[in-house]
């Protein structure tokens, strides 16, 4: 076996000393035999002493302080050294080093060390490489390896130690148990939360995470345990690289507010609650639901209009922590249960602001969390982006560049009557101008413009802010919903007296605008005067762009198009569907777009409203002054942006 000498000769350290310096190292090394498991230094004590290995294997272990949670980062062999940036730099150990297989190890105490770099200076410069390569790979995110599963043998011991539930949820399979280490293969080595799960499971082991092909992984399991596995748990989960790191702007206030909550939830949850809303960001979800059910708690994302549950399940007893630090972060009162609350919680990701507008409803088994995600950034849109036919963008910005009159946007809840509502207000901006909005709530910050919050509660209601800003020399006004007589017949009043008004409605069509106007207490013939514009709105999803392809549909469906008026008995469109790739979660539709029905009130249809026209003679007198939301779908089917499932769905729902 090699001496210290020879150690010294092989080691980056101190491979540029002479034989006389080397020979003087040696003589102050300490050699110390360590037994497998054995711990040689740990992670947050203070550097007093560099290590040698000359044999065995030595594994180094940090704990993720958020998840608490002690995975193996590095493997060291001879004759590599470990201890010296403790020792440098003045600060506690970074790690802890345990002994894989019986080792020997030679210790350099602190003095010694130190004296070393002061009077020998190449061991000083081979120290400075070292540390600059440690530093360089801390700022890097450690690869996890990839391993084959050919030749090994299944460990039933250790599946069985393990619920086989999440197991084969996860798609993972503890391999081998070593000196406290226990090696589990993964196919997605980036799901933290059931890698926490299961270091719950086994106490006392730390964790060495191996990636496998997902084949690998079902032949490996099938052979082991003689069962097939099952199919793949379908849901949301992104691993950390397609996730935006996340912080709470107000999670100092919220600390200080009720530290001890923020304190009895654990580093787990903190975590989790991390997880769970960098990975709706992630994913462009819209909205996020958190409720417990029989099995666990489940989170669903609102992604392009569908919920999709998060593919891991939570187990039950997360859930009142997991609730108590949302409502930490939302100002909410976490001892109130028996009640609704509403609270918003601020977010950075990405160099960007979001916010999350976070209802709690009491329910069964536990309270739901509902949170309602508002990125400014995706929830302004440029006019153009929006209309994918150009007469229909053309004539909706004549409306919204009009000095005055009545605007409205309509749909149900969902449509994106927001998006559009603030991106006609982004489009008007200008220095000259004094627009202001009324809302509940303010949804998106948006700069050049006075946004006021009604506030019901103190008697601030849409109607009272709206009489009051007449006062202040508006130019352009948005109401953010009609919801009352009061608020309609000032919203008609003030687009009569020389504002533009913006402003939106539920209605399942643009001439239903006209009747729920007048079902509002407002006069015919105000609407007929103060009117120039109705435009209603649904979201369908879009076929993904990278794997969309043309694709012939059954004839049935082809007729249903010309049936609904979506296409002319004229045109032969080319139809696509999304096969399903890696970009759109193999679902085949990436994002949303809108479909629109926009009606233009011309002389003709004034007239019909003034003299109280029911919807048949409205709709006969909007001949030529509307583009049906049918016909716009045929254009967008047309285009291969969506397919025929989802406009002959949307159709057959509205009643066409």
């Amino acid at each position: 076996m090699p001496g210290p000498l020879d150690l010294l000769a092989k080691s980056v350290l101190f491979e540029g000393l002479n034989p006389v310096q080397r020979e003087w190292i040696a003589a102050r090394l300490i050699r110390q035999d360590v037994p497998a498991g054995a711990d040689i230094v740990r992670q947050g004590e203070a550097g007093d002493a560099l290590y040698l290995i000359e044999s065995g294997s030595v594994g180094v272990f940090v704990r993720d302080r958020r998840l608490g949670l002690v995975q193996q980062v590095a493997l060291l062999e001879p004759p590599e050294a470990f201890g010296e940036m403790a020792i440098v730099t003045g600060e506690p150990r970074t790690g802890t080093c345990t002994a894989l297989t019986p080792s020997v190890v030679y210790r350099l105490a602190q003095d010694v060390f130190l004296m070393v770099m002061q009077q020998m200076p190449n061991a000083a410069l081979g120290v400075a490489r070292t540390l600059a390569k440690r530093l360089g790979a801390l700022t890097t995110q450690p690869e996890i390896p990839w391993v084959s599963l050919v030749g090994r043998t299944f460990d039933a011991r250790l599946w069985s130690m393990a619920p086989e539930a999440l197991l084969r949820q996860a798609r993972m399979a503890p391999l081998e148990l070593t000196a406290r280490t226990l090696t589990v293969a993964m196919v997605d080595p980036g799901d933290v939360t059931s890698l926490d799960t299961l270091a719950r499971a086994i106490p006392g082991v730390r964790m060495k995470v191996v990636a496998v092909s997902a084949d690998a992984m079902d032949r490996f399991v099938e052979a082991g345990t003689g069962k097939k596995p099952a199919p793949q748990q379908p849901g949301v989960a992104l691993s950390p690289q397609q996730r935006p790191q996340v912080g709470f702007l107000d999670d100092e206030e919220a600390a200080k507010r009720s530290g001890a909550v923020v304190q009895s939830t654990g580093p787990q949850v903190v975590a989790l609650v991390e997880e769970i809303i960098s990975t709706a960001l992630g994913s462009g979800a819209s909205d996020i639901h958190i409720e417990v059910d029989g099995h666990g708690v489940v989170v669903r994302y609102r992604i392009d209009g569908m919920l999709q549950p998060r593919r891991e399940m939570i187990p039950a007893e997360m859930h009142r922590p997991l609730v108590s630090r949302l409502k930490v972060l939302a100002k909410m009162d976490i001892a109130e249960m028996r009640k609704p609350q509403d609270g918003r919680i601020s977010v950075r990701a990405g160099g960007r602001v979001v916010d999350l507008r976070v209802s709690s409803m009491p329910a069964k088994l536990g309270e739901k969390i509902v949170m309602r995600i508002l990125d400014a950034s995706a929830g302004i849109v440029d006019l153009k982006q929006l209309f994918v036919v150009d007469k229909v963008r053309q004539l909706f910005s004549q409306m919204v560049f009009r000095p005055h009159g009545l605007v409205m946007v309509t749909g149900p809840t969902g449509s994106g009557k927001t998006t559009t509502l603030y991106s006609a207000l982004a489009a008007r901006r200008r220095t000259e101008l004094n627009i202001v909005t009324v809302e509940d709530p303010i949804e998106y910050h948006l700069d050049g413009v006075t946004q006021v919050q009604v506030q019901t509660e103190i008697g601030t209601t849409f109607g009272l802010v709206l009489r009051t800003l007449l006062r202040q020399d508006p130019n352009v006004i948005m109401v953010g919903e009609l919801r009352d007589h009061d608020t309609a017949r000032t919203a008609v009043e003030a687009s009569m007296t020389g504002h533009l008004v913006l402003t939106s409605v539920h209605t399942n069509g643009a001439l239903d605008a006209v009747m729920r106007l007048a079902d509002l207490g407002v006069e015919r013939y105000a609407i007929a005067n103060g009117l120039i514009g109705v435009l209603h709105q649904r979201l369908v999803r879009r076929a993904c762009p990278h794997c969309s392809e043309p694709f012939e549909y059954p004839e049935p469906i082809v007729e249903q198009f010309f049936k609904v008026g979506a296409l002319l008995p004229q045109e032969k469109p080319v139809f696509k569907r999304g096969k399903g790739c890696p970009q759109c979660a193999m679902t085949g539709f990436k994002g949303r777009i809108g479909l629109y029905e926009l009606l233009v009130v011309t002389d003709a249809v004034r007239d019909a409203i003034a003299s109280g026209a029911d919807m048949p003679a409205l709709r006969a007198a909007s001949a030529g002054a509307m583009i049906d939301l049918a016909r716009y779908a045929g254009v967008a089917v047309g285009m291969g942006l969506t397919v025929p499932g989802e406009v002959l769905h949307l159709l057959q729902k509205v009643g066409n």
